[in-house]
């Protein structure tokens, strides 16, 4: 029997246990007799390097000053981030290579496999990749997989059945598998993160339902499956925890409606993401309220509707607002999201945005803006003419996929869309009810109370 280690790698904020690795563990523990592991090396990282962070962040009654320590935190560990990658570009191992190195060995694993959520994952993963070359087995999945680590792991693998196969050496039958096995996150230190309560992702789906978003990748055009909300029901007893993150990227109402219903009597607090659609009327989100909502990221996107239309989003400016008001009447903490710098955006469309922001300050918790990229894989890359894009380059990078740049038709530069976004800097401070910093850590918004 092959004694199996599951890792999970540097960089990504430490303040929640990693769900593809614990549901990766759960499944072949259900369906494998064999030694099974896991390490989530990215949290042992953060203790190691960050320590008094850690004991701030798990200490509310330390969170007076919390915008200072937060931005202090991310300004030393995007740092520390930024300057371990370069060294790996130059061919160098990381910061605390050989402690976490030593880590997986003493395990003596078999086969190693590495679940990659976050581009930002992939320079530590190069590093151990190597590091076990022609000693340990090596086995790379996840999203963030790219050609240059396929080329040095010795196996990539697309979902838990192909692994499965891999350490018993044969095909399987789906049929006979157990897939109605709980997910136990107690297998991780969970009162090691850096959250003062510990906060269970959990996902009921596989995919989105709605994949029409041109901008977004996340999907794969994956075909939308429910997952089981009994066995959920279930996962979230056996955690014995208070707080929880749906991490789908959308929820379909009815869906969420009958989640709320699973889950009311269970007395737990639950954030998720959300399309803001006129489907959220007052009813519907004092039920979400009443089963645990705390918080909804809302996917807003933007304040013109051309801008809107063009993203396909399916949204509404008027039913965003209006959904936004009754999220908030209803006693639920509202964050948006924010695209700036969506090709052929006009300056006085980027100001549409920041006065539709301004006119709902009262029903907004927390703006979280970003400025647009394009991703390979979707609609609009493969369409860059539809969208006011031309001249699409490709430049090869050592270890991430290629860098992608382009020029727009019309609308406002990436350097315009940023100086802009920089000038309505205190504006867009103003909204927030929150500290700006719970952008970094959303799980805190979620436990705190104003």
């Amino acid at each position: 029997m092959k004694k199996v280690l599951l890792v999970y790698l540097p960089f990504c904020t430490p303040a929640s246990p990693p769900f593809s690795l614990t549901s990766m563990n759960s499944f072949l523990k259900a369906n494998y007799s064999g030694d099974i592991d896991i390490l989530d090396l990215n949290l042992e990282f953060h203790k190691l390097k960050f320590p008094s962070y850690q004991k701030y962040f798990q200490n509310t009654m330390q969170w007076n000053n919390y915008e200072e320590e937060v931005n202090e935190y991310f300004k030393e560990s995007s740092k520390v981030y930024s300057e371990n990658n370069k060294l790996v570009v130059k061919g160098e191992n990381p910061e605390l290579f050989e402690e976490l190195l030593k880590q997986i060995i003493d395990k003596k694993p078999d086969l190693v496999a590495f679940s990659l959520v976050y581009s930002s994952q992939a320079f530590y993963a190069y590093s151990i990749l190597k590091a076990l070359k022609g000693t340990i087995k090596t086995v790379i999945g996840g999203p963030a997989i790219n050609e240059k680590l396929s080329l040095i792991a010795d196996n990539t693998l697309a979902n838990e059945i192909e692994l499965l196969e891999l350490i018993l050496n044969k095909k399987v039958e789906t049929a006979k598998l157990d897939f109605s096995y709980l997910t136990d996150f107690k297998v991780h230190k969970l009162k090691d993160y850096f959250t003062p309560e510990p906060v269970i992702p959990i996902k009921t789906s596989n995919s989105c339902y709605y994949k029409q978003c041109v901008f977004c990748t996340h999907h794969n055009n994956a075909k939308y499956i429910e997952y089981s909300l009994d066995l959920i029901k279930k996962n979230i007893i056996l955690s014995k925890q208070k707080y929880f993150f749906i991490i789908d990227d959308m929820v379909h109402v009815n869906r969420l409606l009958e989640f709320a219903d699973t889950v009311k009597n269970l007395k737990i607090k639950w954030a998720c993401q959300l399309r803001p659609t006129k489907e959220y009327t007052v009813e519907v989100l004092k039920k979400l309220k009443q089963a645990g909502l705390e918080m909804v990221i809302w996917g807003v996107e933007s304040g013109n509707q051309r801008i809107l239309n063009l993203m396909k989003k399916g949204t509404n400016v008027l039913d965003v607002k209006k959904v936004l008001k009754q999220s908030s009447d209803a006693g639920i903490k509202n964050v948006t999201y924010i695209m700036f710098g969506f090709p052929t955006e006009t300056k006085e469309e980027f100001l549409d945005t920041i006065n539709f922001l301004k006119e709902n300050t009262d029903n907004i918790d927390l703006v979280s803006t970003s400025i647009f990229g394009l991703q390979k894989e979707s609609k609009m890359f493969g369409e860059p003419e539809n969208f006011g894009i031309k001249n699409v380059c490709e430049e090869k990078r050592t270890v991430l996929e290629p860098k992608i740049s382009y020029e727009i038709i019309s609308g406002l530069t990436k350097k315009e869309v940023i100086k802009l976004r920089d000038n309505y800097k205190k504006t867009l401070d103003k909204i927030n009810k929150y500290p700006k910093g719970m952008n970094y850590f959303r799980e805190h918004m979620l436990i705190v109370q104003q």
